[in-house]
C-alpha cells in the first residue's frame, strides 16, 4: 500500500479510503467455497505478518479484506451451506480477532495520519509564504522597471522639449538679426557716402545666412520614440510532493512487492518430476514463502497428491495441503507446473487456475517449465484486461480467449536469486 502522495488528504477521509481499499473483494461462484475459506486464513496470516513488522497500513487492509469477505461476501456463495460447521466456527473465531485488531489499528493509523497532515499543512503554509514573497518580489521588480521606463521617457521628452525651445529661441534671434540688418540697409540708402553697414555682405555672413535659409526649409522635428508598456505576466506554479520516509521502492510496472525466487528452482523441480515429463504427463506444485521487509522469498514447493495428463493436472486431498500451510505458517505465492511437450505459456485452463491466486494475492506467480523446449516462464494475468476477462468467464476446460494481445504476461516483479535455495516436498 503506497501512501507517498496521500498526506494532503484529511486523516478521517484517508482512513476511510484505506478501509474501502480493503473492501474491494468479491466472490465468484465458479471458485469452490472451500478455497475461499482457506484464502481467508491466508489473509489473517498476512495481516499478522504486517502487524508484527509494524506495517500497520497493509495489516489494516488485509484485516479489512478478511472482515468483508468472511462477514458479508461468503454468504452469497451458493456452496456456503455445504461448508462444515467446524470450518465456519474457526472462521468466526478469526473474525473476532480481525475485528479487535482492526479497531486497535484505527487510532494508531489516525494518529499517524494526523501528524502527517499537520506536517503537510505546515509545509504548505511555508510554501504559500514563500510563493507570496516571490510574487511580491516579482511585482516590486516590475514596478521598479515600470518607474525606470517612465523616468527614461520623461527625461527624453524633457530633452526634446528643451531642444525645441532652444531652436525656437535661435529662430527668434535670427529674425531679430535680419530685422536689424534690414534697418541698417535702409539707412545706408540715405547716405551713400557713409554707409552704416556694408552694402555687400561678406562671404562669411552670406554663407551663414544661406545656411539659415537651408535649415529653415529642410529641417524637421525628430519623431518621438514610442514604448510598449505591456508587461508579460509571469506564471509561478509550485509543485509540492510529499513522500513516505520509509516506503520501500517497488521497481516494476504495477508497483508490486518483489518475489525472490531461487535461481535453481526450475532445475530442481524438473529433476524431481522428470519421470512424469518423460511420459508426457504434467506435474504441478504450490509455491510457499515468507514476507520480510516488503519482499517475498520463495522457500518451499509442495507437490501435492494429483492426477496428471498430457495437458492438465488436478490436485487432490487439498485439505492435507492446507494443513501443511498451517503447520509451516507460510504464505501461498502461486504455483508451478510443467508443459512436457509444449512451450512455456498459460493455456485457458492455466489462466483459470491462476485467477484465484492472483485475485487474493496480486503478486502471485505462475511458473511454467517446458520439458521439450527447455524454457521457463514466470507469468501473471494482465491486472486489468486479463483479470476482468477470466473473472467474468464461466466456461470450463479448454476454450478460446483473446490472444492479441494475450491475457497473461511475464512478471517483472519476480527476481531470481542465488542467495538461497528451495526446499521441495513431494507427496505423490
Amino acid at each position: 500500500i503506497s501512501t507517498m502522495t496521500n498526506n494532503h488528504i484529511p486523516p478521517d477521509v484517508r482512513l476511510r479510503n484505506l478501509f474501502e481499499k480493503g473492501s474491494a473483494v468479491d466472490v465468484h461462484k465458479n471458485i469452490p467455497i472451500r478455497r475461499y475459506f482457506r484464502s481467508c486464513q491466508e489473509l489473517i496470516r498476512m495481516a499478522g505478518v504486517y502487524f508484527d513488522e509494524k506495517n500497520f497500513e497493509n495489516s489494516y487492509v488485509f484485516y479489512a479484506k478478511f472482515i468483508v469477505l468472511s462477514f458479508e461476501k461468503l454468504k452469497t456463495h451458493p456452496e456456503f451451506n455445504n461448508v462444515p460447521a467446524s470450518e465456519k466456527l474457526a472462521n468466526k473465531r478469526s473474525l473476532k480477532i480481525a475485528f479487535e485488531r482492526a479497531e486497535k489499528l484505527k487510532p494508531a493509523l489516525k494518529k499517524k495520519y494526523e501528524e502527517e497532515y499537520k506536517i503537510y499543512l505546515a509545509n504548505k503554509k511555508k510554501q504559500e509564504i514563500l510563493a507570496k514573497q516571490e510574487e511580491e518580489k516579482r511585482k516590486k521588480t516590475e514596478e521598479n522597471e515600470r518607474i525606470r521606463k517612465e523616468e527614461e521617457k520623461k527625461k527624453e521628452e524633457e530633452e526634446q522639449m528643451n531642444a525645441f525651445v532652444r531652436e525656437q529661441k535661435r529662430k527668434e534671434l535670427e529674425l531679430e538679426r535680419l530685422a536689424i540688418e534690414a534697418e541698417f540697409a535702409e539707412k545706408a540708402k540715405i547716405d551713400d557716402d557713409v554707409p552704416l553697414v556694408p552694402t555687400r555682405r561678406s562671404p562669411a555672413f552670406s554663407c551663414f545666412h544661406q545656411n539659415i535659409i537651408i535649415y529653415m526649409t529642410s529641417s524637421c522635428t525628430p519623431a518621438i520614440p514610442t514604448y510598449d508598456r505591456a508587461l508579460k505576466p509571469v506564471d509561478l506554479t509550485d509543485h509540492y510532493k510529499t513522500q513516505e520516509p520509509n516506503a520501500p521502492p517497488q521497481n516494476n510496472q504495477y508497483g508490486l512487492r518483489t518475489i525472490l525466487s531461487p535461481a535453481d528452482l526450475p532445475q530442481k523441480f524438473m529433476a524431481l518430476v522428470h519421470t512424469n515429463t518423460a511420459r508426457n504427463i504434467e506435474t504441478c506444485g504450490v509455491l510457499f514463502g515468507k514476507l520480510a521487509n516488503e519482499v517475498f522469498v520463495l522457500t518451499h514447493v509442495l507437490i501435492p497428491h494429483q492426477k496428471g495428463a498430457p495437458d492438465s493436472c488436478d490436485t487432490t486431498r487439498e485439505e492435507d495441503m492446507w494443513d501443511f500451510q498451517d503447520q509451516y505458517n507460510g504464505i501461498c505465492l502461486g504455483w508451478i507446473h510443467t508443459h512436457p511437450s509444449q512451450t512455456a505459456f498459460l493455456s485457458s485452463v492455466d489462466m483459470h487456475t491462476h485467477y484465484p491466486y492472483q485475485c487474493l494475492m496480486p503478486e502471485s506467480v505462475a511458473i511454467v517449465c517446458s520439458g521439450k523446449f527447455n524454457e521457463t516462464g514466470y507469468f501473471m494475468l494482465d491486472p486489468g484486461r486479463g483479470m476482468n476477462e477470466i473473472g467474468n468467464c464461466r466456461k470450463h476446460g479448454f476454450h478460446p480467449h483473446p490472444t492479441t494481445p494475450p491475457l497473461f504476461e511475464s512478471c517483472d516483479h519476480v527476481k531470481t536469486s542465488t542467495a538461497h535455495s528451495i526446499q521441495l516436498i513431494d507427496w505423490r
